[in-house]
C-alpha cells in the first residue's frame, strides 16, 4: 500500500532561485517585477501535478542570526542583501502559498534546513513519504528510502543512488564530505587543500570524518599536514554543516497534524494568477467549460447552404481556422475549417470536415470556396501566413481579410508574447487557457494523425479554437488602434502575409547531389583537421566535448585562461580566437567547428529538408518572432547560411532556379547606415551617403586624423567595425575584442568616432531618455517597440534595453523597408504577369528565380523598387543585384 506523501518546500532557497533563473525583464504590464514569483508559482504546479500530498509546508528562514551564527560569526557573512526587485517579490510569493493553503512555517534562532530536518524525522517515524523541495545539496544527508529532494528548477528527484552517483559519497556520509571540502555558498571553511575527490577517497578508505582525523598517522605530506593542522576547522564544519533534526516541540510550534493540506480551490489559485498575470498557469477550468457551453458542433451536408448565405451576412468578421495533416501547413492536407463570428463572442462554432471518412464531399469544399471567395464577407485569422499557405494547396482563394489575432498581438506589444501562438494571445487577451492538442490526438504510440480522430472529438476542439480567435479578435482590434498600428496591419502586416504564403508554397529548388559532394569534402577536411588537432595536442580526445577540451588547453598545454564558466573552463570561439596567435592547435580546433558546423547544419540538414514531392526546400517565414520586426526562417533557418567564409559561401551553389531558368540575387548595401544617417541627421553620415563617399573610410579618417586618401586597407576595416558597431550598442570591451585592442584603446576610438559623429551621440541620448519616458521605441514607418528592461532595477539589464532603444529604430526601420519593397515588387510581378518569382529574404538581401527572357526585366524591376521602397529617406538607397546559375553565382 502507498504511503501519504508530505511534501516540505524550502521557501527561501526557491525564491532566490527562482529569481536568478528567470529573466528579470519578466514583468507584469505594469512593469512590476514578477520572476521570482512566476519561478515559485511555476514549483506549485509541479508538487501538486497528480494526486495532491495529504501534508505539506513552506518553510521561510527567519529574519536575524541562528545558532549557527554564534557558533561560527563568519558563517554566511559573505552573502550581499536580498535585492530590491525581489524584495518587493516577498509579499506577492506569500501570496501565492496562501492561495494554495499551504501552511508556513517561519522560526526564529533557526534556518529552514533545521525546520524541514526535523519534521522530516518526525514524518518517517510517522510512516510518510517525505518529499523536500529545494535543490540545496545540504539535504543529501536526510535522503533515504523515504526521504527524495525534487529540484523542482531542474526536474531533478534526488534517492541514496543519485546522491552517490552525483557526490560519490551515500547520504549517510555527506556531512563529513561537507566537513572536509567546506561550503563556499555558507562560508564554511573545511580543511584547505582537500577538494572533492580527496574527500571521497578519504571517506572512502576510513569511513568517516571522526576516523579521518584520527588516523592522519597513516598519512603522508600535505594532506597530513593540513588534516592535523586543520582538524578543529573540520569538527567545526561539520558542526554547520549538520541539519537539526530534533528541534523542541515547543520552539517548533507546529506539528504534523498541523500540516495537512485541503483540496486546490481552483478559483481561488486563478484569480491570483489573473492579477499577477500569469495566464499560462491558469487551470484551464476555463477554456474546457467554454469548450462545453459554446455550440460547438460539425456541419451535416444539408445544412451547407444555408449557413454560408448567413454566415458574415451581418458584416461581423468571421474567424477561420483551418486544420491541417501534421506536422506541416506547407505540406500537409487540409482536413477542415471551423468557423465562428466575432458579432456572438464565438460562442457558436461549425465545423465543416472536408477530408477523410468524416468529409461531407465536393459540394463542402465547393461552398466554402464560394464563400472564402466573397469579400464582401469580412474575416479573421489567426497566423495569415499559413492559413493561406494550407487553403491554396486546396485550390480555395481566402479574400475579404480584415484582421489576425497572431499580427495584431504582435503588433500590440511583439516582446510580450512571442511567437504569439494561440494558445499565447488566449491567455493574454481572455485570460483563460486553450485545451491542448495532445488531448485531442493522445500521445505517445498511441497518438492519432488529425484525420483520424473521431468527429466528436474533433469537431468541438477545431470549434474552440475558432470561438478563441472570433473572441480575442475585437479586444485585439481596439489594442492595435490604441497603439496606433491599424494602418501598418492593414497596409504591411496583412497583405505581406500572402506575399509570405506564396514563397512558402513555391520554395526554392536546391541540388542534392552538390550537398552530398560537399558533406563529403567537408567530412574528409574534418578528419584531417582532427589528426592534426591530436598531433598538436599530443593525444586523442572529444574535440566536441568542452570540459575536454579545456582540460586539453588549460590544464594540458597550459594556455593561458581567458574566461572561465559555471562548469569550468570557456572554450567559445572568441576565447579560441584570443589563442590561436599563442598555439596552433586553437586554429585548427575553430577550423574543425567550422567544418563540423557546415556538415550538421548545412549539408546534411539542408538535404533532409529536400520535399520529395517538389524537389524543393520550403522554409517557414515567420512574421512575429524577431521582435525588432525581422522575417525569421525556420525549418529550416535559411537565414543563417553562410556567407561570411568561403566555405560557407559554398553551401549556396547547391541552391538553384527552375531548369533552364536564373537567379537574380538584390542586396541593399549599407541599408541600416543610410536609415541611421537619415533618423540622426548627422552631416558627415548625410554627406557621405548624398555624395556617395565611402563612409568606411571617410569614419577611419575621421579616427585616425588622416586624409581619406591616406587610409590604409586595416584603417578603412577599424571605420566599417566602428560604424557598425555604432548600430548594434557595441561597448569598449565589445569593441576591442573584434579589433583584438585593449579596451582602452577601443574607447578612445568610440570618444573619437562621437566626436566626429555628433549627431550620432546626441540622437542616441535623445532616444534612450525618451524610451525611458515612454517605455517604447518606434520604427520609421511608426511600428513601436515596448522595451521593459529600462524599468528594471539591474543595471545590466537596463544597458540592454539601452541598446534595444538605439537598435531599434535602426534595424526595425530597414525590415519595415524590406517588406514595404516586396510588397511592392510582388504587385509589380503580378502586374506585369511575369512568371518570375520572389523565393527568399534573407537579412539585407532579396532572392528570385526568373526566366532567362524575364531577367533582364526582372533585375530593373527589382532594383528601382527597393531602391525607392521609403521615398522620404533622406539618402539614397543602394542596390546590389546579380544573376547566375545558382545562388552563389547570382550572389
Amino acid at each position: 500500500m502507498a504511503k501519504d506523501r508530505i511534501v516540505l518546500v524550502d521557501g527561501s532557497a526557491l525564491i532566490f532561485r527562482a529569481f536568478f533563473a528567470i529573466p528579470s525583464t519578466f514583468q507584469s504590464s505594469q512593469g512590476v517585477p514578477t520572476n521570482a514569483t512566476y519561478g515559485f508559482a511555476l514549483m506549485f504546479r509541479k508538487i501538486l501535478a497528480g494526486k495532491t500530498p495529504a501534508k505539506g509546508a513552506v518553510i521561510f528562514d527567519a529574519p536575524g542570526k541562528t545558532f549557527r551564527d554564534a557558533k561560527y560569526p563568519k558563517y554566511k557573512a559573505h552573502r550581499p542583501r536580498m535585492p530590491a526587485e525581489l524584495r518587493t517579490q516577498i509579499p506577492w510569493i506569500k501570496k501565492v502559498v496562501e492561495a494554495h493553503d499551504f501552511p508556513t512555517l517561519t522560526i526564529e534562532g533557526y534556518e529552514a534546513d533545521d525546520v524541514i530536518g526535523t519534521l522530516t524525522k518526525q514524518a518517517v517515524e510517522a510512516g510518510l513519504e517525505v518529499h523536500i523541495v529545494s535543490g540545496d545539496k545540504d539535504f543529501a544527508q536526510l535522503i533515504s528510502a523515504d526521504v527524495r529532494m525534487l529540484d523542482t528548477m531542474k526536474d531533478v528527484s534526488y534517492d541514496p543512488e543519485l546522491v552517490r552517483k552525483k557526490w560519490g559519497v551515500p547520504p549517510a556520509k555527506f556531512v563529513d564530505y561537507l566537513a572536509l571540502i567546506g561550503d563556499k555558498a555558507d562560508n564554511i571553511p573545511g580543511v584547505p587543500g582537500i577538494g572533492p575527490k580527496t574527500a571521497k577517497a578519504l571517506l572512502e578508505r576510513f569511513g568517516d570524518l571522526q576516523t579521518v582525523l584520527d588516523s592522519t598517522d597513516q598519512l603522508k605530506g600535505k594532506q597530513k599536514e593540513r588534516l592535523e593542522d586543520h582538524r578543529d576547522d573540520a569538527l567545526m564544519s561539520k558542526d554547520l554543516a549538520t541539519i537539526d533534526v530534533d528541534m523542541p516541540a515547543d520552539v517548533l510550534g507546529a506539528t504534523l497534524a498541523d500540516l495537512d493540506i485541503p483540496p486546490v480551490e481552483a478559483e481561488k489559485v486563478d484569480a491570483l494568477y489573473r492579477e499577477l498575470e500569469f495566464f499560462s498557469l491558469l487551470s484551464g477550468n476555463d477554456a474546457q467549460t467554454h469548450a462545453s457551453d459554446g455550440d460547438f458542433a460539425a456541419l451535416q451536408a444539408d445544412e451547407l447552404t444555408a449557413y454560408f448565405e448567413e454566415l458574415g451576412a451581418d458584416g461581423m468578421p468571421v474567424a477561420v481556422v483551418p486544420v491541417h495533416q501534421l506536422p506541416s501547413q506547407i505540406h500537409g492536407d487540409l482536413i477542415g475549417v471551423a468557423f465562428a463570428s466575432a458579432g456572438d463572442e464565438g460562442k457558436v462554432a461549425r465545423y465543416l470536415p472536408v477530408r477523410g471518412d468524416q468529409g461531407l464531399g465536393p459540394d463542402a469544399l465547393d461552398a466554402f470556396r464560394a464563400w472564402a471567395a466573397d469579400s464582401r464577407r469580412s474575416k479573421v485569422t489567426h497566423d495569415l501566413r499559413d492559413v493561406l499557405t494550407v487553403l491554396r494547396r486546396a485550390e480555395i482563394p481566402l479574400t475579404g481579410v480584415v484582421g489576425d489575432t497572431r499580427l495584431g498581438s504582435f503588433l500590440i506589444d511583439p516582446t510580450k508574447d512571442i511567437p504569439h501562438r494561440l494558445d499565447q494571445v488566449a491567455r493574454s487577451f481572455l485570460h483563460r487557457t486553450l485545451i491542448p492538442l495532445k488531448d485531442v490526438v493522445g500521445g505517445g504510440k498511441a497518438q492519432k494523425k488529425l484525420a483520424e480522430v473521431e468527429l466528436d472529438s474533433l469537431a468541438p476542439y477545431v470549434c474552440h479554437l475558432a470561438a478563441a480567435v472570433a473572441e480575442a479578435w475585437p479586444k485585439i482590434a481596439e489594442g492595435v488602434e490604441s497603439e496606433g498600428q491599424t494602418r501598418y496591419l492593414q497596409e504591411i502586416s496583412l497583405p505581406l502575409a500572402r506575399v509570405l504564403a506564396d514563397m512558402q508554397l513555391d520554395g526554392i529548388g536546391a541540388d542534392p547531389e552538390v550537398l552530398v559532394k560537399l558533406g563529403e569534402e567537408f567530412a574528409e577536411r574534418k578528419a584531417s583537421v582532427e589528426a592534426d588537432v591530436y598531433k598538436l595536442a599530443g593525444r586523442e580526445f572529444n574535440i566536441g566535448s568542452p570540459k575536454q577540451l579545456g582540460g586539453v588547453l588549460f590544464d594540458e598545454l597550459k594556455l593561458p585562461v581567458i574566461k572561465r564558466t559555471k562548469t569550468g573552463y570557456s572554450t567559445a570561439a572568441d576565447v579560441l580566437e584570443r589563442l590561436a596567435s599563442k598555439h596552433d592547435v586553437a586554429k585548427k580546433i575553430l577550423e574543425w567547428r567550422s567544418l563540423a558546423k557546415l556538415i550538421n547544419t548545412y549539408t546534411r540538414v539542408l538535404r533532409e529538408a529536400i520535399h520529395p514531392r517538389t524537389s524543393r526546400i520550403h522554409c517557414t517565414f515567420q512574421q512575429t518572432v524577431g521582435a525588432s520586426g525581422r522575417l525569421i526562417t525556420t525549418e529550416p533557418d535559411l537565414q543563417r547560411t553562410p556567407i561570411r567564409t568561403d566555405d560557407g559561401k559554398r553551401i549556396r551553389e547547391a541552391f538553384v532556379p527552375r531548369e533552364g531558368w536564373v537567379m537574380v540575387s538584390a542586396d541593399w548595401s549599407q541599408i541600416e547606415l543610410r536609415i541611421l544617417a537619415h533618423i540622426t541627421e548627422d552631416e558627415l553620415l548625410l554627406e557621405s551617403f548624398q555624395k556617395d563617399i565611402d563612409v568606411h573610410r571617410k569614419t577611419a579618417s575621421q579616427i585616425f586624423d588622416v586624409a581619406p586618401e591616406e587610409v590604409t586597407p586595416a584603417q578603412r576595416n577599424v571605420g566599417k567595425t566602428v560604424n557598425f558597431a555604432t548600430i548594434y550598442g557595441q561597448g569598449a570591451t565589445a569593441l576591442g575584442q573584434s579589433l583584438g585592442m585593449p579596451r582602452s584603446e577601443a574607447k578612445d576610438i568610440i570618444d573619437r568616432y562621437f566626436e566626429a559623429y555628433a549627431g550620432v551621440s546626441e540622437w542616441q541620448t535623445e532616444t534612450v531618455n525618451d524610451a525611458y519616458q515612454h517605455g517604447w521605441v518606434q520604427t520609421l514607418t511608426g511600428r513601436k517597440r515596448y522595451v521593459p528592461e529600462l524599468s528594471s532595477n539591474n543595471v545590466t539589464d537596463r544597458a540592454y534595453g539601452e541598446r534595444i532603444a538605439t537598435n531599434t529604430p535602426i534595424q526595425g526601420s530597414a525590415a519595415d523597408i524590406c517588406k514595404l519593397a516586396m510588397l511592392d515588387i510582388s504587385r509589380r510581378l503580378q502586374d506585369a504577369k511575369h512568371e518570375g518569382r520572389m523565393l527568399l529574404q534573407i537579412h539585407d538581401e532579396l532572392v528570385f528565380e526568373a526566366p532567362p527572357s524575364e531577367r533582364e526585366a526582372i533585375v530593373e524591376l527589382v532594383r528601382d523598387a527597393m531602391e525607392n521602397a521609403f521615398p522620404e529617406l533622406s539618402v539614397p538607397l543602394k542596390v546590389d543585384v546579380g544573376w547566375g546559375a545558382s545562388w552563389a553565382e547570382a550572389h
